[in-house]
């Protein structure tokens, strides 16, 4: 207490809280909750200890702010009511124990508020207030024993008496806001105190069944909260069961959405003649066709009934939703989750195969002639809601079941895959595909098939395709003429004019507006497709549409993914390195300089331009490309000349060449062509090869001031000498009488010549493949 101050504050709120009217209190309740969070420290101090000569004025100002506060809370005015519980609560907050252990005529108070006539958002704040205090108690079981135990009970009732007032009483309803603050200081206390609220638990649960799943056939229009909040409670009201018996009585009631899911479904898709079979042992009851679908009922355990196809989805999202919910809130203690019969729900919506667009509805499924035409064209309207609230269910079983979830990450992509096929027109359909996707190439990506990964050809059009709207490099498809049957061309029937007078480029691209949760999760999954995917699994087309898209959209981490993970032909090469697009675009950043300074592809194959090719047709003719002939700038390494082989018979083209100022000169030295003895071939016949490429190539000697000379190079014996040599084609074949046996070296060696040239100034670098010929003393 001798560290204890007496702050001016306290004596501010104890003089305010006395000379102020209780009508203008409300006015000042901005000032005094500044300064009872500066009075802290005399708060939550010990009051009996008496070491300093303040000390008891401290205790005394203490002591008259704490009845100042019963006293409003007692009183008959609403708004001293309404500043007492704000000042209780923000008392208690700052003063922890020394404030709880004193806090019991206070919650006798806001209690006895809470049963009366005071407007909704005094009762919001009694709530919250008593939620907070039992909420710190729970630390200290003495005073659990004292204050909390003896007063939840009345908690409750209190509680169950504003969410369905006595017939007699003549008390308007609750707004939803007091009735969602009700179902989350519930949600907070029930695994406080279980044993507490054991004996309202059934009547809490009767009252989440109206606000958890409504339909449209509901009289009132519940709100997203106040579902989640209801659905919450009652997935929590499991742990108020007698020891033992929480697990069970947790699978109890998912096994019971479950069941209710398959019984709408009945209803719902009762047009569609389904050729799903359960393999959790569930038989699809036979339904009325005399009357409209409808389920539910007024039984405390059921859910309110519902009519028509369109309440009958609503019902069927908000189950599947439910059981979502149970999957994502945490449980004291171990359970089993229904792992089959959750995929069986989800078999049977992707088994259903809506009419595609340009084929008769027969052709896509069966449907069923006793249901009308209106049924069925309402069911195909809400059947792509269903699909998506399937995928996000699948998306949080993969995310609650981690590695577990390999097992079942097959069956679910091909679930995933049918019901996208229909449904990828709506954004909601394709972010949580994205976001399944990911999960699932996470877990076991690596190890899929070929034909799975082009499976997931139109999953990644689509990324690509959000991705590119978003940043505004998505162009307007232009109008084509369609040829007729008989050959003629038909004219469009309507035409825009204005787009014949503007040329502009910025015009012709479409507006794409989506939220950022879409665009992080289309990101995400591009960068994932890069680092867990195969990449030769992975058509030329579909990666250079990837490509370009990480380009235009600026998307670092997928380019340095895709660096990383280059996608090699079958001779090794790398036809597709973006390196320095990836440098150009983020010259600053850590990860790429490092990138830059340490990535070396053996060799660079032919791109095709990608960034130039359109986004409806990405193929690269890789054949067309490799016939062409370039001519050899300068004896360097670089991304932007080809590399030639003389023996081979092909060139490697890579991607353009980066800027001047992105590149760097090869540090490996090079020395100059010699001759050398080899014994598999004739020495005459050496003797000529020489002369021959002496006449035919030109070595320039490197510069000096890029040169690294070693001094031991001419006399250092046993060293295996790199040799450049480029032949060229003699109308004279060679003779066939001697074997030969050349020897390719497998490293490539970078020279960058000294001399410029003044035409062209530039430091244009190109790759040659080198022979590595045996030394005669090795085979001696």
């Amino acid at each position: 207490m001798a560290l204890v101050a007496l702050p001016p504050e306290l004596r501010s709120i104890c003089r305010k809280l006395t000379t102020t009217k209780v009508e203008n209190l409300p006015v000042l309740l901005p000032s005094l909750l500044k300064d009872v969070a500066r009075c802290q420290e005399p708060l939550s101090a010990p009051q009996e200890a008496k070491s300093s000569d303040n000390s008891s004025e401290i205790a005394v100002l203490v002591h008259r702010l704490k009845t100042q506060i019963s006293t409003l809370l007692n009183g008959r005015t609403i708004q001293g009511h309404f500043v007492g519980v704000v000042l209780a609560k923000a008392v208690i907050e700052s003063g922890g124990w020394e404030c709880l252990q004193a806090s019991g005529p206070w919650v006798s108070g806001l209690l006895s508020i809470l049963q009366k006539k005071d407007p909704p958002v005094t009762k919001e704040l009694c709530i919250v207030t008593l939620t907070k205090i039992y909420t710190l108690m729970h630390g200290f079981p003495a005073l659990v024993r004292e204050i909390a135990t003896p007063t939840l009970t009345t908690f409750a009732s209190a509680c169950l008496q504003i969410l369905k007032p006595p017939v007699s009483s003549k008390a308007a309803k609750a707004p939803y806001s007091l009735i969602q603050t009700i179902f989350e200081a519930l949600s907070t206390l029930v695994p406080l105190y279980p044993t507490t609220l054991r004996q309202s638990a059934a009547k809490f649960k009767a009252e989440t069944r109206r606000f958890a799943v409504p339909t449209s056939s509901d009289s009132i229009l519940v709100p997203s909260l106040l579902q989640q909040s209801s659905r919450r409670l009652f997935i929590r009201l499991h742990m108020t069961a007698p020891k033992g018996g929480d697990s069970t009585e947790w699978t109890k009631h998912l096994e019971g959405l479950i069941k209710t899911v398959h019984a709408t479904a009945d209803h719902v898709f009762r047009a569609v003649e389904e050729s799903w079979e359960s393999t959790s042992g569930y038989i699809i009851q036979p339904v009325s066709f005399d009357a409209e679908p409808q389920g539910g009922g007024d039984a405390a355990e059921q859910f309110p009934p519902w009519t028509g196809v369109q309440a009958g989805s609503e019902r069927m999202i908000g189950l599947l939703e439910f059981i979502a919910d149970y999957l994502r809130c945490r449980t004291k203690v171990a359970v089993s989750i229904p792992i089959s019969a959750i995929i069986d729900v989800t078999a049977r919506i992707s088994s259903i195969m809506p009419p595609a667009l340009g084929r008769e509805r027969s052709e896509s499924v069966q449907m069923n002639s006793a249901v009308g035409r209106e049924e069925k064209d309402e069911l195909w309207t809400v059947f792509p809601d269903i699909q998506t609230a399937a995928m996000r269910l699948l998306l949080i079983l993969a995310r609650r079941l981690e590695r577990n979830y390999v097992s079942t990450a097959q069956e679910t992509l091909d679930q995933l895959l049918r019901m996208f096929e229909s449904s990828y027109r709506l954004p909601q359909a394709r972010l949580a595909a994205f976001l399944l996707v990911k999960e699932i190439l996470c877990l076991c990506g690596p190890t899929m098939a070929k034909i799975t990964v082009e499976g997931l050809s139109l999953v990644i059009k689509s990324c690509c395709r959000d991705l590119l709207g978003a940043a505004g490099h998505l162009k307007r498809p232009r109008q084509h003429a369609t040829t007729l049957p008989n050959g003629s061309k038909s004219k469009p029937i309507n035409q825009n004019i204005d787009a014949f007078l503007s040329n502009k480029a910025e015009e012709e691209s479409i507006a794409v507006s989506l939220s950022q949760e879409h665009i992080a999760a289309a990101e995400a999954l591009l960068t994932t497709l890069f680092t867990h995917v195969l990449q030769q699994h992975l058509p030329s087309s579909l990666r250079s549409r990837m490509l370009k898209t990480a380009i235009l959209c600026r998307i670092r981490d997928a380019q340095v993914a895709s660096v990383l993970h280059p996608s090699r032909d079958r001779s090794g090469r790398t036809p597709q390195v973006i390196l320095p697009y990836v440098v150009q675009q983020f010259p600053h950043d850590e990860s790429v300089e490092v990138l830059r300074f340490n990535f070396r592809p053996l060799a660079t194959g032919v791109t095709g331009g990608f960034l130039d090719v359109e986004d409806d047709d990405m193929d690269v003719d890789h054949e067309e490309e490799e016939s062409q002939v370039r001519k050899p700038t300068s004896n360097g390494f670089s991304f932007g000349q080809p590399l030639r082989s003389s023996f081979l018979g092909t060139e490697l083209e890579p991607i353009p060449a980066a800027p001047e100022a992105l590149r760097a000169p090869s540090p490996i030295p090079v020395r100059p062509a010699e001759t050398i003895q080899s014994p598999f071939l004739p020495q005459p016949a050496l003797e000529a090869r020489v002369r021959l490429e002496e006449t035919a190539v030109t070595t320039q000697p490197p510069a000096p001031s890029n040169s690294l000379k070693r001094k031991s190079e001419d006399g250092a014996e046993g060293i295996a000498i790199f040799k450049r040599v480029e032949i060229e084609k003699s109308s004279e074949p060679m003779s066939n009488d001697a074997p030969v046996s050349l020897g390719v070296s497998s490293q490539v060696i970078a020279e960058k010549t000294g001399e410029e040239d003044d035409d062209d100034e530039s430091d244009d670098e190109s790759v040659h493949l080198n022979m590595e010929l045996d030394s005669d003393d090795e085979e001696d």
